[in-house]
Formats: C-alpha cells, structure tokens, sequence
C-alpha cells in the first residue's frame, strides 16, 4: 500500500492545482470579457527579462454560454542572465479559465497539464495580475502609480 502511495505522490503533486480571485469593483460582464483578453492575447513582454517568453502556440476554446475558456499554450524562450550561457527553456500551458457570476465576481483556474504548483502558481497569479491591469483602465493605472501632488 505504501508502495502505490509514494508512486501516486508525485502525479498528485504535478497536476490539479487551481486557484481563484476575485474582482471588486467589476461586473461579471467586465470580467467576462477581459478574461476573453487575456486568454487570446496574452501579454510576456512586459514582466522582468527573467519572465519574458516568445508565444509559440496558444488555442483558446471560449464557452459563452458556460463562462469558461480553455487554454493549450506553448511557450519558450533563451534567458541570458549576465556572465553565463544562454538557457533555451520552454514551456506548455494547459489550463481552463472559469467565471464565478457572483459580487464580487471570481475567477478560477484549473490546471489541467503537468507542472509543479509553484510554477502553476506564478502562471496563474501572471493571468490575474494581466486581468487587473486590463480591469483598472489607463486612467486609474496611471493615478495610482503617480498620485496628484498637492501644492
């Protein structure tokens, strides 16, 4: 018995991961359609050099009906990092994206591929982050990064 544990152990550790946030301040329809956004257009540029990838292959399968998205990305990149060799590194997303109509709305991600949970983690906390942005519009973003002064 404990043979068959310590064997299922790192498939249960590698996959079924999710997480969820939530979004005040937005409407189900507002977080609906950035959610659309992200999914057909993800953004690796912006982030730090270290996080930045090249899209390879990103299918998007969009249920309107059921709120949900599923996403089988493929992603890699050459990571030059100051005084060593270039690093080829890739990798593949497969996860579903899921609206919870609710006040505040919610959204959850399922991940459906092999991965460990940290790196799970960082994709998924990377999509909400990328959902924020889009839901706080140029205007607040650029309130908050600089506030008005007062003379």
């Amino acid at each position: 018995m404990k043979q068959i544990i310590f064997m299922l152990l790192p498939v249960l550790l590698l996959c079924g991961c999710s997480m969820e946030a939530r979004f005040p301040g937005s409407t189900n329809d507002q977080v609906w359609t950035v959610m659309k956004a992200v999914a057909q257009q993800p953004d690796y540029q912006t982030a730090h050099y270290s996080k930045r990838w090249t899209i390879i292959d990103n299918f998007v399968h969009i249920d309107d009906e059921q709120h949900l998205i599923e996403i089988d990305r493929s992603l890699e990149r050459i990571l030059q990092r100051p005084m060593t060799k270039p690093l080829h590194e890739t990798a593949s997303w497969v996860f579903t994206v899921e609206l919870i109509p609710d006040d505040p709305p919610g959204v959850i991600i399922h991940n459906r591929g092999f991965s460990l949970p940290t790196k799970f983690q960082f994709e998924a906390q990377r999509y909400f982050s990328e959902m924020r942005s889009l839901l706080t519009g140029p205007m607040d973003r650029s309130m908050q990064e600089s506030p008005p002064s007062v003379n």
